[in-house]
């Protein structure tokens, strides 16, 4: 069942323009948003929401025309960035506050904060202020102010971000194991890419006010579809190299490249290319007879299992991702292989080939 779907749908801005947007999201889904700052992504949730109106397409939730609905009629919850916890209210308070304004009973209130506190493990908590709480367990109770609610959808803005790194980590767990164990709908924005993609069940990548490609993790990340998705989904990036087509259509000519890169462009003879080579996609080479580079080592950063090695070919840097520890030098000169399994290429529009 498709709780939020969005066809075709326009919102302009002065300076601005998002869309058009085309999205469907399942119940029971985790579905991130991803794109960096300012590409339109809270917007999306503010459409959803209700605090924005679209200039043209449709919006449905659950099967039903927004525009038919008003915020409170919407059922959705909101987990914003800054959490938005009452500072004068308690943990409990903060959680029953939305059941209280929609007249709840009692017993409906005490069910529900008892589902909640077991599932958030916030009993222990539940008497303090927000001042009083950790940023976690703030977390928590923003968490649980949604989930009371019971709505048919929770949106999630970049809900973490102002934890630590550690804590980020915790939590990015603890979110997906609460909505795959209570069947909940997330809709997850967040500009960190690794974030999203650790976490959401599909994701929607965002570049400049639209939808440059939606999928899952695997196959965001294994195929982009465009060159502005390769240069944004990856850390370190992708590696690029500018070229062209061979005349028989089956090698990528790179202008760096010591040989052809065997490729399938059937119908691209001769045409402008570009050659899309992930960190971890070299391989430390032993001969020169491997399809590869010879780059000269620029510095080294350690980072426990995996090492990242900046080099140069030409005036142009190559980032290489290796696994655990490798014994290499700034100025020392790398010979690299390519895994010709795992390339990617795109033409002079920047659509993949």
């Amino acid at each position: 069942m498709t709780v939020i779907e969005f066809r075709n749908v326009v919102k302009t801005y002065p300076e601005f323009r998002l869309g058009p947007i085309n999205l469907a999201v399942r119940q029971g889904e985790f579905f991130g948003i991803f794109g960096p700052p300012s590409s339109g992504k809270t917007s999306i949730l503010k459409l959803i929401l209700g605090l924005l109106r679209q200039d043209s397409g449709e919006i449905e939730l659950s099967g039903r025309d927004a525009r038919e609905l008003e915020v409170a009629e919407r059922s959705i919850s909101m987990v914003f960035q800054n959490l938005a916890l009452f500072p004068h209210m308690t943990g409990r308070e903060n959680i029953v506050f939305p059941l209280v304004e929609k007249g709840s009973s009692e017993s409906e209130i005490t069910k529900r904060l008892d589902f909640v506190s077991e599932v958030l493990h916030v009993s222990h908590i539940l008497h303090k202020s927000p001042a009083q709480m950790s940023g976690g367990e703030r977390q928590r109770i923003a968490l649980g102010r949604a989930f009371a609610a019971e709505n048919r959808a929770t949106l999630l803005d970049e809900p973490i971000a102002a934890l630590d790194a550690r804590l980020r980590e915790e939590m990015r767990v603890e979110l997906k194991r609460l909505q795959r164990e209570n069947n909940q709908t997330f809709v997850y924005v967040s500009h960190d890419e690794e974030e999203v993609m650790a976490i959401s069940d599909r994701v929607a990548v965002m570049i400049g006010g639209v939808i440059a490609q939606i999928g899952t993790p695997d196959q965001v990340y294994s195929s982009p579809n465009s060159l502005a998705v390769a240069e944004v989904i990856g850390s370190p990036p992708m590696n690029f190299f500018a070229g062209r087509i061979s005349d028989d259509g089956a090698s990528f000519i790179g202008d760096l490249l010591e040989r052809p890169v065997p490729i399938t462009a059937t119908g691209r003879k001769g045409e402008a290319a570009t050659l899309g080579i992930r960190p971890e996609d070299f391989w430390l080479a032993d001969g020169q007879q491997e399809v590869g580079l010879n780059l000269s080592i620029s510095s080294i950063e350690p980072l426990g299992g995996y090492t990242i090695v900046n080099a140069m070919v030409g005036k142009q840097i190559v980032k290489i991702r290796t696994p655990g520890q490798v014994t290499l030098s700034p100025g020392q000169t790398l010979r690299v292989s390519i895994d010709q399994r795992r390339l990617h290429v795109f033409d002079e529009a920047g659509n993949r080939i």
